[in-house]
Order: structure tokens, then C-alpha cells, then sequence
């Protein structure tokens, strides 16, 4: 069968034949999939540029499968899938040893040895089929097949904001006094595609929500903020024109993945009893606070949490956002499929694995 693949930590990628021994293979316990589209994300083009150093083949192996976020039909169902349902596979899988892993939270795996598809020991999606465990398979509704690729990366932001929550049941009340959040404030740093989805998400929990560039907003930007009322601003200048407008923010998501030093800047922003996430991986350079704004913290009870993948519930609760979103922002949902590009356009394949175009949201490789 045809595969994306790369020999990490070389850069590269190639589509080319792979061999599956369906006649070895066990199948017992799982179905086949035939995979019909993946998406494709920063992660990815880390890993074809040879950026992502954490990531391995398969044990055994010195070359991986691409592709983390893919949607499938069932081709030989069984164990409560049935033949013709669309799917999607979870893709990060746990170690089999510590006890969040055995119950199905490898997010939270303490061992460090769990196996995440298409990066870490485990082949991804990006294939022609693949068998698999219906306990990793998601069932898509057919009405959202079109943007149901979206939620492999939504399930990373509903996890976090679930995380946020959590957490800030530390406070005694952090509803308003409507009992919603519609009085609570948000800044999101960062209107690439996960920035994006962090934004849709808060507002779909009725928080104010403010989006942060160091640019002005393309036109397909501007149109995907338009309808969810998310407020763009352009922090070229530093962010002291916001809060002097706005006041300071009860939550606050990086998402830039860009210089660490950001953290810094962000810090004073927060308000009291507030949250600073950081979803993004930083790449360079390095922040510090001094002793006042650590004394500030603890005073008033601000905190910073790190956000990470989300799981089979996460995937769940993405669907039905997605779901709900074509009926509250038509216009909005309409453009975040902003490319859909033939497997067997291996150019234009290969292409956008290396680069990313300015305004792109999610492009779709589609199997045929």
C-alpha cells in the first residue's frame, strides 16, 4: 500500500510503497480501515524538517509512517463498528504499564513511554488503510465529514480547557454572577489554526475573547473572527494599549510555539486569581521573573499550567462543538478547509508537508 514517509532525524519525505504482511498479521480484536483524507499540522512539517528531535520509528524500524489526524471508513468492521461508518483514530496510545495509561488517559502517562502515531514508535495515518483497536476509533458523523478532520486538533483544546476549569474550581466562584462566564475575559496569543480553535472554544463557553498578532489579519482571518464576535488585536507595539483599554485578562493561552520569552510579557497582563496556559512549544530564547512578579503571583493567586493532548472524550466533545458551530457560524466553519489536495498530486503533497501558506487553516490530503 502507498505511505507518506520519513526517516527521522533526516529531513525528508517520500510517498512510496509499504509493505504490510496481512497474512502474519493478527487481527483478532481489530477492524480495517480504509483511510479517505489527513490533515496536516505544524508537527508534521517539524518532523519532515528534521526540527522535532523527539521523534522514532517503531521499534526496529528506521523509517515511520506520517500523519497523526486522519478520517476512515470501515472496511471490515466488528466489535460494535459496522462496515461503511466513518472513523477517526486516536493518536497518541498508551505504555501498558501505569495505571492512567490502562485506564485510557495516556495524556497522563508516567511513565513516558507511551506511543503517539506518526511521531513517537508508533507508524501514523497517513496510509492507504491501517487495522486497528476500536477502543482508538471515533465514530464522525456523516453531516460533518467536511471539517470532522478539526477534531484531532480541537480534542488537544477541549482537554485544555477542561484542564482550565478544573483547576480553577480552586476558586470558590469564577462564574459571574449570571452563573456563566459571558463577564470573564480571555486573550489568546497566536491566529494560526490552533489559536483559532482555542478562540471558537471559549466563546462557545460565552467568554469575551480577545485574538493577539504581531501582524494585521489576512481577509480569511478576518472573516473566520467576524461572525463568533472574537476581538483581534495587533500587538506589534506591546500589549499596554489593550489593557489600558480593556483591563487585564482572567485567562490568558499562548499559542505561538515561538520565542519562550513571550511568558514574560504575557505575566502582567493576567488578572487576580488568573490563568496563564501555554499550549505552543517554544523554540528559542528564555524568560525570567523577578522576585516582585513572583511575590505578585502568589498574592494573588495566579497560576501558570502547561496543556497537552486530549483523548477519546476529548475527541467526543470536539465532534459535537464542530457539530454546533456549522449551525452558530456557518460562514466561519466554511473557511477553515482552506486547501484539499489528491494523493496522487505528489508534488503539491509533498509541498505543503515542507511549507506553510500565510492563512492557511487546514489542509486535507485526500486518498482516491
Amino acid at each position: 500500500m502507498r505511505a507518506i514517509v520519513v526517516k527521522p532525524p533526516k529531513p525528508g519525505v517520500e510517498i512510496k510503497d509499504v509493505k504490510i504482511d496481512e497474512d502474519k498479521l493478527s487481527t483478532i480484536g481489530l477492524v480495517k480501515v480504509k483511510v479517505l483524507e489527513n490533515g496536516i499540522c505544524g508537527t508534521d512539517r517539524e518532523i519532515v524538517s528534521g526540527k522535532r528531535t523527539s521523534v522514532k520509528p517503531p521499534a526496529g524500524k528506521d523509517e515511520l509512517i506520517l500523519g497523526h489526524e486522519a478520517i476512515g471508513v470501515i472496511e471490515v468492521g466488528g466489535y460494535g463498528l459496522k462496515e461503511g461508518e466513518l472513523v477517526m483514530p486516536i493518536n497518541k496510545r498508551g505504555c501498558g504499564k501505569c495505571l492512567n495509561c490502562l485506564v485510557g488517559r495516556p495524556d497522563f502517562c508516567e511513565t513516558g513511554e507511551g506511543l503517539v502515531a506518526g511521531t513517537k514508535g508508533l507508524d501514523g495515518f497517513m496510509r492507504e488503510y491501517l487495522y486497528d483497536d476500536p477502543k482508538y476509533l471515533v465514530k464522525i458523523p456523516p453531516e460533518i465529514k467536511d471539517i470532522a478532520i478539526l477534531a484531532q486538533p480541537l480534542a488537544d483544546i477541549e482537554k485544555s480547557i477542561e484542564a482550565i476549569l478544573i483547576t480553577q474550581k480552586r476558586v470558590p466562584i469564577w462564574t459571574c454572577d449570571d452563573s456563566t462566564f459571558n463577564c470573564r475575559k480571555a486573550l489568546v496569543v497566536g491566529t494560526g489554526p490552533t489559536g483559532i480553535l482555542f478562540s471558537l472554544v471559549l466563546r462557545t463557553y460565552g467568554f469575551q475573547v480577545w485574538i493577539a498578532n504581531r501582524r494585521e489579519l489576512l481577509e480569511n482571518e478576518v472573516e473566520i473572527l467576524e461572525e463568533p464576535g472574537i476581538i483581534f488585536y495587533n500587538s506589534a507595539g506591546g500589549y499596554e494599549n489593550l489593557v489600558k483599554n480593556v483591563g487585564k485578562f482572567d485567562l490568558i493561552i499562548d499559542t505561538t510555539g515561538a520565542s519562550a520569552s513571550i511568558i514574560q510579557h504575557l505575566v502582567p497582563l493576567l488578572q487576580i486569581n488568573g490563568v496563564l496556559g501555554l499550549f505552543g512549544f517554544p523554540r528559542y530564547d528564555a524568560f525570567s521573573l523577578d522576585y516582585k512578579t513572583v511575590q505578585d503571583f502568589v498574592i494573588n493567586n495566579r497560576i501558570i499550567i502547561g496543556l497537552d493532548n486530549g483523548q477519546k472524550p476529548h475527541f467526543q466533545q470536539a465532534l459535537i462543538h464542530l457539530a454546533s458551530w456549522k449551525s452558530l457560524w456557518p460562514k466561519t466553519t466554511s473557511k477553515m478547509i482552506t486547501k484539499i489536495i489528491s494523493i496522487n498530486n505528489e508534488r503539491e503533497v509533498i509541498s505543503s508537508l515542507r511549507e506553510k501558506l500565510p492563512g492557511e487553516i487546514k489542509v486535507k490530503i485526500k486518498w482516491e
